[in-house]
């Protein structure tokens, strides 16, 4: 099975701003001005979506955290350390803002989020009190590397190494740290060292790149090759929020492909693979999802086609680019939360119904409700299972004709775990059929 994290990656840093009336100061350094105490309650809260262990433990202490006058350049106040701000500061009423950020940024390490955030503009008055909330966001840029069953089973060792202008990271076969850039383009390199018949050994080289890498989003790199006379491919998994891109690079290519012609995909060259109806170890409204193929020999981009469930009123449209490889797979969720797997979250606008509801993916037409359809299935009708709990339906993978593909013999239950305990192979091909 493949791997993808599909995360929100934030920090959020609330700074509660209290500002208690003070009369006239004698302190020479406030020039008799009237002054306000500053009260700063600082909380860090961190939301990880299956990145565990990304932030290291000591990153809520390392923030550095500055005071501004809002038209002054020079900050009026700094703290090293979120423990050195005493708990009350005297300030001269004015306009401020606030500023919170990470101490390190390195140009290329393993495990060193970068967070940033600013305070809109708060007031200090005499007799006033204020409050104000900082979210301070990943600022860098992060990359992880993934390597398929195929890539463990058939070659001796492995590694890949990602670089930009100013470092460089190597990924081995047992890296599951996250690694962080602070300036892009990235260029990517995996060595695949495998045996000959002749006891000797051969490297087979795969590269790419990330062009333009954006601060605050993930790179996830899945890398996936068999022996010399098969294929080799690197999928690039961007994800930001729930807008995902998957660029993909083989050897016969240099870049993901051109975006399929909506008008020219026809019937049949899509496919509803796997469907996860009824999920046991997370809520329906969170943990439902479908599973899609491309079955065309071209890269097709999702993105403005319509997720129709039974009544024309039911339907989604994408609203981001899902770049979808020749005989690959794309996750379709209703929350980032379904699996490690998403490339796209739909939202409450689809509800899979436990008891069937046919599926239909096609093109938005005039309403969305008129296209042609490219594929569709079902699941309520003859043969298909609608008792399960935690477990998804699945596509036996020697199906590809569009009309087999809505045969419930064809379908069965799965067999194998993902990332939330209940089973399925999201994003993978699924396991066969008895």
């Amino acid at each position: 099975m493949e791997l993808k994290n599909q995360h929100f990656f934030s920090a959020a840093i609330i700074v509660v701003l209290y500002f208690i009336a003070g009369s006239c100061n004698t302190n020479e350094t406030m020039h008799d001005q009237a002054t306000g105490k500053l009260k700063l309650n600082v909380g860090l809260s961190i939301v990880e979506h299956d990145l565990k262990g990304t932030l290291k433990s000591t990153a809520y202490e390392d923030f550095k955290v500055e005071i501004f006058i809002h038209d002054v350049v020079e900050p009026l106040l700094v703290f090293d350390q979120l423990s050195g701000i005493p708990d009350s500061l005297e300030l001269p009423v004015g306009i401020y803002y606030a500023t919170a950020y990470s101490v390190d940024n390195p140009a290329a390490a393993f495990e060193t989020p970068y967070y940033l955030g600013r305070s809109e503009l708060f007031i200090i008055t005499a007799g006033g009190i204020s409050e104000v909330e900082m979210t301070c966001s990943l600022a860098n840029i992060m990359v992880s590397v993934v390597y398929s069953e195929q890539i463990k089973n058939s070659f001796a060792s492995y590694h890949t190494t990602v670089s930009n202008t100013s470092g460089d990271l190597i990924f081995a076969s047992d890296e599951n740290r996250k690694g962080f850039f602070n300036s892009g383009p990235l260029s990517i390199e995996s060595q695949l060292h495998y045996i000959t018949g002749e006891g000797g050994s051969e490297i087979k080289t795969l590269t790419g790149e990330i062009a333009d890498p954006q601060y605050g989003r993930h790179y996830e790199i899945r890398i996936d090759a068999s022996l010399p006379e098969g294929f080799s491919m690197i999928r690039i998994h961007m994800n930001e929020l729930v807008e995902k891109e998957i660029i993909t690079l083989t050897d016969e290519q240099s870049s993901g492909g051109e975006e399929g012609d909506k008008e020219s995909i026809g019937f049949g060259d899509l496919l509803i693979t796997e469907i996860m109806y009824n999920p046991d170890a997370l809520s329906d409204s969170e943990g439902e999802w479908i599973e899609i193929y491309n079955n065309s020999g071209n890269t097709v981009n999702l993105k403005d086609l319509v997720i129709r469930r039974g009544s024309k009123s039911n339907f989604h449209q994408i609203a981001s680019d899902v770049n979808l490889a020749s005989g690959a797979y794309a996750v379709l969720g209703r929350t980032e939360f379904a699996t490690d797997n998403i490339d796209y979250v739909y939202g409450k606008s689809i509800l899979l119904a436990n008891n069937g509801s046919e599926l239909i993916i096609n093109t938005f037409g005039n309403d969305g409700t008129d296209g042609p359809v490219i594929c569709s299935v079902d699941y309520g009708a003859t043969g298909f299972n609608t008792r399960l709990e935690g477990k998804s339906i699945q596509l036996d993978p020697s199906i590809k004709d569009a009309a087999e593909a809505q045969l419930g013999s064809n379908w069965c239950s799965s067999s194998l775990k993902y990332s939330t305990g209940d089973f399925g192979t999201p994003g993978s091909v699924n396991s066969p059929c008895n």
